[in-house]
């Protein structure tokens, strides 16, 4: 393989092996939250409900209202919560600027026993000491990642997961509420706990094969979660649904 091939080689394994894997990482995370929450929500909602009233209607209505809802609130929590990690990044930066103006020596200083306890020493520690801090923006990014273990790419754009986690929230907690479409709420109850349960199993054997997970042990953990959740709402249901 020629220079070029090896420099686009080169380029093409550190696109796979940090950015792909990165992305992934990120809108897995946001999916599963979604999915998962939404389902357990949901399917928790229209138990409790469902174990309550004789109405599918009225299982409907309260379905449909926590799914809105749900989605909604998932969805600017995770845009919140993204922007005031990104906000406290950029503040980080900013302090980490300004310390490197005020105090440069002693910056240099943290550089300096940052690549020797990598195990650089001597002349060679001294070049890359030098070579990292004659540059003030790559001086700065240096300290953020190796010093507070920051970088740009490890924050999720506020808005893209915002709209990831609301639309696959507002997708997982449809799945309960179908089933009441058809029947009664007495075979609802089961036919919700059937679906919502396979499609968390599913979830969660498709997230253990992802995150190279026990494919069983991820599927379970995720069909156990939503178990307990709709059980307590269930058994509340039911009791007040017999007063």
């Amino acid at each position: 393989m020629g220079p070029l091939g090896q420099l686009f080689g080169r380029r093409r394994y550190a696109y796979h092996t940090e950015q792909v894997h990165a992305l992934a990482g990120k809108f897995l995370r946001d999916l599963t939250l979604g999915l998962s929450d939404g389902m357990v929500a949901s399917f928790a909602v229209t138990s409790g409900v469902g174990a309550a009233s004789d109405t599918s209607a009225l299982v409907i209505i309260a379905g449909l209202a926590e799914t809105v809802g749900g989605a909604i609130s998932m969805g600017l929590a995770a845009f919140a919560s993204g922007r005031a990690q990104l906000e406290f990044y950029q503040s980080e930066v900013e302090r980490e600027n300004d310390e490197i103006q005020r105090w440069p020596e002693h910056e240099r200083e943290e550089i300096r026993a940052i690549y020797r306890e990598k195990g650089f020493e001597g002349p060679l520690l001294d070049q890359v000491v030098e070579h990292i801090t004659s540059d003030p923006e790559r001086w700065s990014n240096v300290m953020m990642r190796e010093e507070l273990g920051f970088t740009p790419e490890s924050f999720e754009p506020p808005l893209r997961s915002g709209v990831i986690v609301g639309l696959s929230y507002l997708i997982g907690a449809m799945v309960p509420v179908l089933p009441y479409f058809f029947v009664r709420p007495h075979r609802g109850v089961i036919a919700s706990a059937v679906i919502a349960l396979a499609f968390l199993f599913a979830l969660g054997a498709i997230k253990g094969a992802i995150t190279r997970r026990p494919i069983l042990r991820s599927a379970f953990e995720a069909a156990l979660i939503a178990a307990l959740a709709a059980s307590a709402a269930f058994g509340v249901g039911r009791l007040f649904g017999t007063q």
